[in-house]
């Protein structure tokens, strides 16, 4: 087995940036590894309209040292003005489109209680063959937070894989067994998997009347079943499944121990070592490349990226905390050993 790994340069296809000194520090994160990020617009005002992914754009690029390309999706409502919309879809301000259900994750009050309300601007997307990016839960008082997704597939994406049959989706952070074989068996769609989905199960968050808040997402991690299926979809099964690491920092002081956390896991520092290890487990190094790199290029019709990243097999504690100016965020795999390290 090699020591060192050379992979062309990956792409990060679903990442919160955050705002003010938490972007700085995010960015800098993000581009030590990836060329492209597909920025979350989830920030405390969402970004709605064209301006506002622009200077969304323009923040990123300054807070960054490294060349990087930065792609903001229009956050949906179903009060979109549509020609601010249409423009900034046809003039690349912005990257698709991203649908929010309402209540169903941070910031996402402003999203939408009735998907059909917005057919107008998927059949935009679907004209333009632009993007639509899904946070896919149903949210409901009669719904277990475990059952969201499989909700939102049944009642919701099969509808608009129905409608609007050319209309390219990305079922973001799939989290179930029965996402993966929901995107397997359908056409025009693909999903992202983040590292967390494929190291935790519920054991590791919930316990009795409390949670650890650091293993806190949404959507939660799920059984040892959908962990499985989820390695075997990345690792073997992957040409409709690519990067996308949904790492999401909040301050310390917001994650508290119940379910009123804010939900969110900060994987930036660690995020291509943690795929590196978990395609090393699974004998699947050869495989990596493609997962990080190549599938999400061709899906959303990039080339690859020129350059090339080296990993180098060796041990190193993931630090406790990363702190900037006055924010403090715990790290996912926190204190804990991974045997992969990004070298220059």
């Amino acid at each position: 087995m090699p020591n060192i790994l050379e992979i062309v340069q990956p792409d990060d296809w679903h990442i919160h940036f955050r705002e003010g000194d938490m972007l700085e520090m995010v960015t800098n994160y993000s581009s030590r590894i990836n060329n492209r990020c597909v920025a979350m617009p989830n920030t405390k005002v969402p970004i709605i309209d064209s301006n506002k992914a622009i200077l969304y754009k323009n923040k990123i690029n300054e807070a960054s040292k490294d060349k990087f390309e930065p792609l903001i999706p229009c956050y949906l409502t179903e009060s979109l003005d549509i020609n601010d919309f249409k423009a900034g879809i046809q003039n690349n301000s912005f990257f698709g489109a991203k649908l929010y259900p309402s209540n169903a994750t941070t910031n996402s009050k402003y999203g939408v209680r009735q998907i059909s309300n917005i057919y107008n601007l998927f059949e935009i997307l679907e004209e333009e063959n632009s993007p639509l990016l899904i946070h896919g839960e149903k949210v409901s008082d009669k719904i277990d937070i475990f059952d969201r997704e499989k909700y939102f597939i049944d009642d919701e994406l099969k509808v608009i894989r129905e409608k609007f049959p050319l209309l390219k989706i990305v079922l973001e952070h799939v989290s179930t067994a029965y996402g993966v074989k929901y995107i397997k068996q359908n056409k025009n769609i693909a999903g992202t998997i983040t590292p967390h989905h494929m190291l935790l199960t519920k054991k590791d968050v919930f316990f009795n009347d409390k949670i650890d808040p650091h293993h806190f997402c949404m959507p939660v991690v799920k059984d040892e079943s959908d962990l499985i299926e989820l390695r075997n979809a990345a690792c073997f099964d992957n040409t409709k499944f690519f990067l996308g690491t949904d790492s999401a920092p909040h301050p310390i002081e917001e994650k508290k121990n119940n379910v009123n956390s804010r939900p969110g896991i900060f994987s930036a520092p660690c995020s291509i070592e943690l795929y590196t290890q978990i395609f090393d487990q699974e004998n699947a190094l050869n495989n990596l490349e493609v997962f990080s790199s190549i599938n999400g290029a061709a899906f959303y019709n990039f080339s690859p990226n020129d350059k090339k990243i080296k990993l180098e097999k060796k041990d190193w504690i993931v630090p406790e905390f990363s702190v900037y100016k006055n924010i403090k965020v715990k790290n996912f795999y926190a204190n804990k050993k991974i045997n992969w390290k990004v070298i220059n």
